[in-house]
């Protein structure tokens, strides 16, 4: 019985924990614009400009609205979080997109995705 009530309040607190996760995440996501910083292609790095880092960015904003430069050219779009698989899914210029969240922090935002089942991470930062 004892060995019960510990599970239990166990996978409750585990629970919890993912759920503030997902919460954070989402926070950090919307704090603000983010700016190109690198991509890599397949294993490979490309090099950016600092033209075109300038130039590429987006802002995730609360309730679903993304906006956008890519290559000097603003847009709009839609977007949304699924925390529990840490899926970052975006409807814009490319169509839908899922991107799979690598990390996020105040300052950094790194997803990886797969175009035309070649594999591409995006670093972001503010």
């Amino acid at each position: 019985m004892k060995n019960y009530i510990f599970l239990t309040l166990l996978m409750v607190n585990f629970s919890q924990v993912l759920n503030a996760q997902g919460k954070d995440e989402y926070q950090l996501i919307t704090s603000g614009k983010w700016f190109l910083e690198y991509v890599e292609i397949a294993g490979q790095n490309i090099e950016l400009s600092a033209e075109m880092k300038k130039n590429n960015w987006v802002i995730f904003n609360v309730g679903g609205k993304q906006e956008g430069m890519d290559q000097g050219k603003k847009y709009t779009g839609q977007w949304k979080f699924d925390s529990s698989k840490r899926i970052l899914q975006t409807n814009d210029l490319d169509g839908k997109v899922n991107q799979k969240l690598i990390l996020v922090t105040e300052n950094k935002l790194v997803v990886s995705l797969k175009e035309e089942g070649i594999k591409m991470i995006i670093g972001m930062k503010k």
